[in-house]
């Protein structure tokens, strides 16, 4: 039994290529039930977000599983498999499990400690789970992470004072403008990101924020929040030139600001500058506006100079993070081994019963004479030796390290007593469910 995590992320991989790849929510499901119909795949779980595509999957075959992940992102991109391939990390159990508590934990993010990743890992569970294609694994791997990162954030400084990709963008436009005291914003999208962008900016001094988005009854509750004004992005036009900063978090496909639009709206603002952070993922501003002179316009990946400033106490503290969840990643190793070693140690158990109940058998043919009582002695002691003859296999068996020791201690046992083992889906799923 074996746990794969394939992906990529703002480290291997430009906005350009994650931008192919960012899934709606309604086409997670389907993709999650692509994967489960292969033959080597049992479980599969999908996380996307502005930073990070990565599939996690249940296999017997981490080789095949794999590979199977490549072609995926190689299809879902539209590109040739070996130029992916060059942006996709994979990781198999031990490496996977402690990637997939690095990510929820915030130690692999953009922002080091971020914590809006969490909760975008349990929608990629919750997602899993609503697909059918999360099972026994899975269900545990995934308690397993939340629990590892809770652990880091509350026994860790990694959560205080966290800092994300919103208040990393009012940085950005504070280089620009300096004090932000009475400048005007527009966010365009309403919004988790669009929340805390407006929260960030007005502790910052913008007292005028616009709400634009295609919803407008949504834009509307997040700029009474904010004593804002709200509009549809229709009318997106028609203001645009009074704004000093725009902040785009949509989940639109396509560009929803275009270069002549901005190059309307800078004509009426003159010599004014136009600061313009586009933290979408597709992106939502044409990166043409960026040759607009007068407008600075930056995307996510330009976030990380600011980040660079905030992470090196944080870094301090992710080194003691880390050591929790290795140790929280241990608990979750030993019980995917004794996955393995269960209909392993059942079919042993089976073999020596059966040779048991054989020999007593033969040996019953000259005791024939032999009361009840004495025989049920005798059916005692034979259960007695065998048991304590199979003990230290047994006990063996079931703790297992996890590695190739544990691998080599198998097959020895399997070459020992003789056992070919190849369960069916339906015997391990069973074994699965009793070890959990």
């Amino acid at each position: 039994m074996r746990i794969c995590h394939v992906g990529l992320n703002h480290r291997t991989a430009p906005i350009e290529l994650r931008e192919r790849l960012a899934m709606a929510e309604a086409g997670i499901t389907a993709s999650l039930q692509e994967m489960i119909n292969q033959p080597s795949i049992r479980e599969a779980s999908l996380l996307s977000t502005c930073n990070r595509v990565e599939v996690t999957v249940v296999t017997h075959d981490p080789d095949a599983a794999i590979a199977v992940a490549h072609e995926w992102f190689a299809h879902k991109a539209d590109m040739d498999l070996d130029l992916v391939r060059e942006h996709l990390y994979s990781h198999t159990t031990d490496d996977a499990i402690n990637h997939l508590f690095s990510v929820a934990s915030g130690l692999d993010s953009l922002v080091l400690g971020e914590p809006q990743i969490l909760g975008q890992v349990k929608t990629s569970y919750e997602q899993a789970l609503a697909a059918g294609t999360a099972g026994h694994i899975l269900h545990r791997l995934y308690q397993s992470t939340f629990a590892a990162a809770k652990r880091a954030r509350s026994e860790t400084g990694i959560g205080k004072q966290a800092v994300n990709i919103s208040s990393c963008a009012v940085e950005l436009a504070k280089r620009i403008f300096g004090d932000l005291s009475g400048k005007t914003v527009m966010l365009i999208g309403a919004g988790e990101m669009a929340e805390l962008a407006a929260r960030h900016l007005r502790s910052n001094g913008c007292t005028s924020i616009l709400v634009a988005n295609r919803t407008l009854e949504r834009a509307k509750k997040l700029a009474i929040e904010f004593e804002g004004h709200a509009l549809t992005l229709e009318e997106l036009p028609e203001y645009l030139d009074s704004a000093d900063i725009i902040v785009s978090s949509t989940g639109a496909a396509t560009y929803v600001l275009l270069p002549d639009v901005v190059e309307k709206a800078m004509k009426k603002r003159a010599v004014k500058p136009m600061f313009l952070v586009d933290i979408a993922v597709p992106r939502d501003i044409d990166p043409r506006i960026g040759d607009i002179d007068g407008a600075y316009l930056y995307d996510i990946d330009d976030l990380q100079q600011v980040v660079q400033g905030n992470q090196e106490q944080r870094e301090k503290e992710s080194e003691q993070a880390r050591a929790l969840l290795k140790e929280e990643a241990q608990s979750l190793l030993a019980w995917l081994k004794s996955l393995e070693s269960v209909p392993l140690i059942r079919a042993i158990q089976k073999q020596a019963e059966q040779m048991r109940r054989e020999e007593l058998e033969k040996a019953g043919r000259y005791m024939k004479e032999l009361s009840d009582e004495q025989n049920e002695m005798v059916e005692r002691f034979s259960r007695a030796l065998m048991k304590r003859f199979m003990h230290p296999t047994l006990r063996t068996l079931k703790t297992l390290p996890d590695d190739i020791e544990g691998d080599l201690l198998m097959g020895a046992a399997r070459r020992l007593f003789e056992v070919d083992q190849a369960p069916s889906k339906q015997t391990r799923e069973s074994d699965e469910q009793t070890s959990g």
